[in-house]
């Protein structure tokens, strides 16, 4: 395996997806930057959830809030529904993987808040879960995934033009850091 000839594939196909304009939905963005801010007025929070890589970027994520992306702010109510592993085996254990999540949407969201989970795949059974009754409490519902062929009612799916892991998670990240330097200069 020639690694250099690897390396130049990966590094094309990231600088490829960064450049394609499908990748930064602006007018989406954009709207989901004032729904997080008209959100955040009413004191309602946000939360992001996802599994494995996803669920470390969900963290993240919603440090940037809680904490600073680049500008000093306020702490702003966001979670990470994924952070606690006492949590999520105890559901598991008792109520089946596939419901960790929607458990924990049905303890911590209500209607007004904001979920957005993160699936490269949109496929994930415990994110759909969790979708659905975000949906039913009336929460904001947006699912983050790849190019996939999905459509939830209620839920606004952004697709990266992509079906590789790692260049759907590094969009995701990219979204997220954009959408955070864009709510906090509101809160500055």
């Amino acid at each position: 395996m020639n690694k250099s000839k690897e390396l130049s594939i990966r590094i094309a196909a990231a600088q490829k997806l960064i450049l394609d304009s499908k990748s930064f939905p602006e007018d989406e963005i954009l709207k989901l930057v004032h729904e997080i801010n008209s959100t955040f007025r009413v004191h309602k929070k946000i939360a992001f959830i996802g599994n494995g890589g996803s669920a470390a970027e969900a963290m993240h994520l919603a440090a940037e809030f809680t904490g600073k992306c680049v500008n000093d702010h306020p702490p702003l109510p966001a979670i990470c529904l994924n952070q606690s592993i006492s949590s999520i085996t105890a559901i598991a254990n008792d109520y089946g993987f596939e419901n960790i999540f929607s458990r924990l949407v049905e303890a911590e969201l209500n209607s007004g808040d904001i979920l957005i989970a993160l699936s490269t795949s949109g496929k994930s059974e415990n994110i759909l879960r969790a979708l659905n009754v975000a949906v039913e409490k009336e929460v904001k519902c947006y699912l983050w995934t790849g190019n996939n062929d999905i459509a939830i009612t209620s839920v606004n799916v952004w697709k990266v033009p992509s079906q590789e892991t790692p260049r759907i998670q590094e969009i995701h990240l990219m979204w997220g850091h954009v959408v955070a330097e864009l709510v906090e200069l509101d809160w500055c």
